[in-house]
């Protein structure tokens, strides 16, 4: 079953990797079509599809119980929100935000809900500190989902146009970005350490939460500075940027030298993979360094290729490849020397890594009013369809390998 679960979630990263190539690319040759509705699918299959499931399988795998009951809870909520995921692919393409794309996100947030309550139910007795940043993690998420009833709200009397409109939407992407993927990548990376019996010192623990907590509230602060010009708005989401480099500061001293140690000793896929993750958390945490100064902070909004640029940073860099590594980890049947894996691998990184240089270099460029980088448009869609590449070899293996152990199953 949860063989299914984890070829299903990466199946929908395969799709959204398979529309944002398609997004390029029509823009690339001007084909007309419904940008936005697209753009719109494209974001909620890799956000609610491919990063939300897969983070569902690996919490149920690292913190649940493993018995018959919350097998059967977990599988019965995995595919009623899968389910909304497939009427989302279906509905937004055709309507955009329209009344069953709608009704989709609507019943995903009221799963997502129910996801919280079994989780939170059992881990109630757990104080580790894995289990305290996976309920901090879920209270963002659900956090999270005001701002999309705010949205409904706002449409219906101030309009599309209004401020508190796109204040509504930032609400979610903040405290789902870096509130929840965020939290919920640390919370499992803690546990894995907590798994393989490491510890780290009760007090830095502490700080390490205080401040990842602090960076997460005050950073809130940023967006609201796009549309409200004050310097306390300012000095606060500086001390929000302030505790995350102090908090990244921490995590390179004290947290990356013990997974450095689990991954060496298993394969060095999952050690590129990871190396990416670290490369991508402290790229981040510098970049942010940079909104310290008024103007480049309204720029980030401002222009898009540095804003898409650092979504993909945090969404692809951080959350997906650390996700990959620890899913290669806990599931001992999937053979990280095998080719298909490794080739995947390679096509990822390679996409991350030139597709992430094209779009800040892009901004950069047009921040000092320079144009475009020569044949910037067609690199970039061409190295965008290596993502769905490299997962579509990863649900070649899984499924090789799913039918493999089914044979050896049935021989025994």
């Amino acid at each position: 079953m949860i063989k299914k679960w984890i070829i299903v979630s990466f199946l929908n990263v395969f799709v959204a990797g398979v529309l944002g190539f398609l997004l390029r690319i029509f823009q690339y040759y001007e084909v007309r079509f419904p940008y936005g509705n697209f753009l719109h699918t494209h974001s909620h299959i890799a956000m609610l599809g491919g990063l939300y499931q897969i983070y569902y399988v690996l919490i149920y795998l690292y913190f649940i119980p493993q018995n018959k009951n919350n097998l059967s809870s977990y599988s019965a909520l995995f595919w009623i929100t899968q389910s909304t995921i497939l009427g989302m692919l279906l509905s937004f393409p055709i309507q955009g935000y329209g009344l069953f794309s709608i009704l989709f996100s609507v019943i995903h947030i009221l799963c997502s809900y129910y996801f919280c309550f079994i989780t939170f139910k059992s881990i109630t007795q757990e104080n580790d500190l894995s289990s305290i940043f996976l309920r901090s993690a879920l209270t963002c998420m659900l956090i999270s989902s005001f701002g999309i009833w705010g949205l409904g709200i706002t449409m219906g009397t101030l309009g599309k146009n209004s401020v508190l409109y796109s204040i509504c939407i930032q609400f979610y992407l903040h405290f789902q970005i870096n509130g929840w993927f965020l939290l919920g990548s640390l919370a499992l990376l803690l546990r894995l350490i907590t798994i393989k019996s490491l510890r780290i010192p009760p007090k830095i623990a502490r700080y390490f939460y205080i401040l990842i907590l602090g960076g997460i509230l005050l950073t809130f602060g940023l967006p609201l500075s796009w549309y409200f010009h004050s310097i306390y708005i300012y000095f606060v989401y500086s001390l929000g940027i302030l505790c995350n480099i102090a908090a990244l500061v921490l995590y390179l001293k004290y947290i990356h030298p013990f997974f450095v140690k689990i991954s060496k000793k298993n394969d060095y896929i999952l050690y590129l993979l990871y190396g990416c993750f670290v490369i991508s958390f402290v790229a981040k945490n510098v970049l942010q360094l940079f909104l310290l100064v008024p103007e480049m902070a309204q720029l980030s909004h401002e222009i898009k290729n540095l804003r898409i640029g650092f979504i993909h940073l945090e969404v692809l860099g951080m959350y997906t490849t650390l996700a990959v590594v620890l899913l290669l980890i806990q599931c001992q049947w999937i053979n990280c020397r095998n080719n298909l894996i490794q080739i995947g691998t390679f096509f990822f990184l390679l996409f991350f890594f030139i597709s992430e240089g094209l779009l800040f270099i892009q901004g950069f460029y047009l921040y000092l009013d320079k144009g475009s980088i020569p044949y910037y448009s067609c690199v970039l869609s061409c190295i965008s369809l290596l993502f769905p590449l490299s997962f579509g070899l990863y649900l070649m293996y899984l499924y090789q390998a799913n039918l493999s152990l089914k044979s050896n199953s049935q021989i025994q």
